[in-house]
């Protein structure tokens, strides 16, 4: 069998590298007197997220937690936040809060996973589906592009989906923790590439200045990646031609499009994202069963673990605020111990509030879905689409890291040490002897 030598024929990928090197939250704590922490649901760029509830509104939602001690992410972070572009395609923050030395992002909290988790279980999508993600994104980097941002990280891991089940998808555009408006200063050296490769483009290999038409060789690549089942590779494409071979029933407009938007060539490509999404306007919408998008998420609690009393499980925050931790090899106990069972009781009434908000939310997002959608740049949060493990060690061993941290060490958030290593033309942490 030929293999094309620029993509790797799984079609998926694992969550990201992340920024944080322990868990540094614990399940019941509230943050800055409003977010109570349910659960760890996922990793991003800069920070852990849990789901949280929000004691004031009483509604559940995504809480991005970072420690103020990384000044480089805490930037980022707080520029990611404030940057207010609204789409019905975008991830809108709702709110953030700082308090001792960590800050907090939350965000509407979207259940149905990502999609490089879509790819990874259906391999290559149909047309008319992959065709239906790729107008939302356009329709998305839109709204961006109109407003002299760069996103700067299009990859399918960054784009969450609303658990529709077999009716279409809704595609969300997160993750714009390393976007960048063309007129602001650059947090970066020009000799620093953000990004994730297999999706940069030539010029931000390079070093060009931040330019729009870059985001559309991101989405030309995942168009490719969604409608060949191929995943790309992290090399540098110089030739227009290095591309899979035409899935059958792939109409000329779609792929066309798609193979423009990924041309290295920066002045071949569609001039917008309006000019692309006109492109393939013509790929009608058709309704695919056999794609069922449902909830990424663990049962709220189940993420969290059981809550029994074990020794030495619970430390004092400062004050008399006590939470509850699970142990882990990361995280021997300071002194101080507090009553297991205040601990105990306080993480059970966290998972008891928000399981109720649940049902409640369940019922307004069938009446509130259309307000909900005005959005704005936010944070990331990647869901953990394997879901929990209680295996100390194994919850992140085998995930992608980054390509610039081949060769550096540190411990997850079960105190292992993994290493960055590249392995089969991909990078992932693998555990260190």
């Amino acid at each position: 069998m030929n293999r094309w030598p620029g993509y790797d024929p799984s079609a998926g990928s694992q969550p990201g590298h992340s920024a944080v090197r322990l868990r540094f939250c614990f399940v019941g704590e509230v943050i800055a007197g409003r977010y109570e922490l349910i659960d760890m649901i996922g990793e991003g760029g800069m920070g852990g997220v849990w789901r949280a509830y929000d004691l004031r509104d009483g509604t559940v939602v995504a809480a991005k937690v970072l420690r103020q001690s990384d000044a480089g992410s805490l930037l980022r972070f707080m520029r990611e936040q404030g940057m207010r572009i609204h789409h019905p395609n975008v991830v809108t923050p709702l709110s953030w809060a700082g308090v001792d030395d960590r800050v907090l992002i939350a965000m509407p909290l979207v259940e149905g996973g990502s999609v490089s988790g879509l790819a990874r279980r259906y391999g290559k999508l149909p047309a008319p589906y992959a065709a239906e993600l790729l107008r939302q994104l356009l329709d998305a980097l839109t709204a961006v592009h109109e407003q002299g941002v760069v996103h700067r990280d299009i990859k399918p891991a960054n784009m969450l989906l609303s658990a529709t089940g077999t009716d279409k998808p809704h595609l969300w555009l997160t993750d714009f923790g390393v976007a960048v408006s063309v007129d602001a200063p650059r947090l970066t050296s020009h000799s620093i590439v953000m990004g994730t490769p297999g999706y940069l483009a030539p010029e931000q290999l390079r070093g060009y200045d931040p330019d729009p038409r870059s985001d559309l060789y991101a989405v030309g690549m995942m168009g490719i990646q969604l409608l060949t089942g191929h995943k790309p590779r992290a090399h540098v494409r110089t030739d227009a031609l290095d591309l899979p071979p035409r899935p059958d029933g792939v109409p000329d407009a779609l792929w066309d499009t798609v193979i423009r938007l990924a041309d290295p060539d920066i002045d071949r490509r569609p001039a917008s994202a309006v000019e692309a999404r006109r492109a393939i306007e013509a790929v009608a919408w058709e309704k695919q069963s056999a794609i069922d998008v449902r909830s990424d998420l663990p049962p709220i609690g189940e993420a969290a673990g059981d809550f029994r009393p074990i020794d030495g499980s619970t430390a004092p925050l400062g004050g008399d605020h006590t939470v509850m931790r699970r142990p882990t090899a990361a995280m021997p106990m300071a002194g101080n111990v507090a009553a297991p069972a205040q601990s105990t009781n306080r993480a059970h009434r966290a998972v008891d509030r928000a399981a109720r908000a649940k049902k409640l939310q369940r019922v307004a997002v069938l009446v509130g879905a259309p307000l909900v959608a005005a959005a704005a740049l936010a944070a990331i949060w990647v869901p953990k689409e394997n879901g929990p493990t209680d295996e100390p060690g194994k919850a992140r061993l085998g995930a992608e890291c980054i390509w610039s941290d081949v060769g550096t060490s540190e411990r997850d958030q079960n105190g292992v040490l993994r290493t960055c290593l590249e392995q089969d033309g991909r990078y992932v942490w693998s555990a260190t002897s």
